[in-house]
């Protein structure tokens, strides 16, 4: 057993945080966020410089590097500045399902302009009635001639007001039996019938949208369909599976630039004649927050080794999604608790790392669905 980065991965590491330090202005994305506007200037430098989708195919503009690897740059980032990596991580996480399904035309037109960071994407399952409970949809996609008929609603979709193109999922089979007759259907925002609408603020995800998508007789072309027909449902789940790990990752960001913050104010902070880190309670707390991002990191990190190593463990990606947003909401909260209030102003980060952490808790499916998922892999049938 090996934990060490290898020599490349710390210099990718290396790598970003130099270019986060000379192109992040933590003023101006504070800005970025009380607007609710979505960083480009970033974004686009982030992919000229090969940090976005970086485990993309070289021939798709990505790097061909390992998911870890892909990860380790994104925790990095959101380390510095969550506001700028979370939003460069939702960017490209929503188009994994084209990526991975999508045919050699649907790749080459619409996934190289997303790792140069001209465009970001989005995915829409999500629908008013169907959360987490996804083996129907409401949403109805009929087949008529060489073209299919979209019509339905989706919520809670990460930048589908500014996204390019969504992956979206429908029904194709009305009368199917529950998880089949699901399909998935690449369309762009700016097709006629198409309207997104930004749901309003959100405790975290600032620079991010959510929204809703209406889809009124949507007229989408056959080879807009997206893999098989009636496959959609182990798309979703697929996607969501490599999902989990990815948002385990982007927790321990958070977490680990909660507790730089942390330790940073522990040490230049004078109370009663002294540092505050020399007081027992705040020492401890601090000793906790690292021991609690150690070993939840190892977990994140295992989750998505196994997937490039062709093992992926669903029981791993799902504890390593359950356990690493706790970890980081409790991090977050042990930093405001040592800057005491200082630690409840935005230019300190935290109370946007906290949102985000709480963010990572429900994204791709809420804590308490996923251990029911787990207790079924451990226990089996009772």
């Amino acid at each position: 057993m090996d934990f060490s980065l290898t020599s490349r991965q710390r210099l990718i590491k290396e790598a970003v945080r130099e270019f986060m330090v000379g192109e992040c202005d933590p003023a101006k994305t504070l800005e970025l966020a009380k607007k609710k506007e979505f960083p480009w200037e970033i974004y686009k430098k982030a992919g000229q410089n090969g940090y976005l989708a970086s485990y993309y195919p070289k021939e798709l503009g990505g790097q061909g590097l390992p998911l870890l690897d892909y990860c380790l740059i994104m925790e990095e980032i959101i380390r510095y500045d969550n506001r700028i990596g979370m939003a460069l991580s939702l960017g490209s996480i929503p188009a994994k399902t084209l990526l991975r399904f999508g045919n050699e035309d649907q790749k080459k037109t619409y996934l190289p302009r997303l790792t140069k960071g001209e465009t970001v994407a989005s995915i829409a399952v999500t629908e008013p009635n169907h959360g987490s409970d996804i083996r129907f949809l409401d949403t109805r996609a009929t087949k008529k001639g060489d073209e299919y008929i979209l019509n339905g609603n989706k919520t809670y979709i990460t930048n589908a007001n500014i996204a390019d193109f969504y992956t979206v999922f429908a029904q194709t089979e009305p009368e199917a039996p529950p998880y089949r007759g699901i399909s998935g259907f690449v369309v762009e925002r700016e097709t006629e019938g198409v309207t997104a609408l930004d749901l309003g603020d959100k405790i975290g995800l600032k620079t991010t949208s959510s929204c809703s998508i209406e889809f009124r007789d949507v007229k989408v072309p056959k080879k807009n369909l997206l893999g098989n027909e009636n496959h959609g449902f182990t798309y979703i789940m697929d996607a969501l599976n490599e999902g989990r790990g990815e948002i385990a990752n982007q927790a321990i960001g958070l977490a680990r630039g909660a507790y730089d913050r942390a330790v940073f104010h522990a040490k230049n902070r004078d109370q009663f004649g002294q540092k505050i880190g020399k007081f027992q309670n705040i020492s401890h707390l601090i000793v906790e927050m690292s021991e609690n991002i150690e070993s939840a990191a190892l977990l994140a990190y295992k989750a998505v080794w196994l997937y490039d190593q062709g093992k992926m463990d669903l029981a791993t990606s799902l504890q390593a999604k359950v356990k690493c947003p706790l970890m980081a909401i409790d991090v977050c909260l042990k930093a405001m608790q040592i800057l005491a209030g200082a630690g409840l102003f935005e230019e300190q980060f935290l109370p946007g790392y906290l949102g985000d952490a709480l963010a990572t808790w429900l994204l791709e499916g809420t804590g308490q669905m996923q251990r029911n998922t787990v207790a079924g892999k451990i226990l089996g049938r009772l």
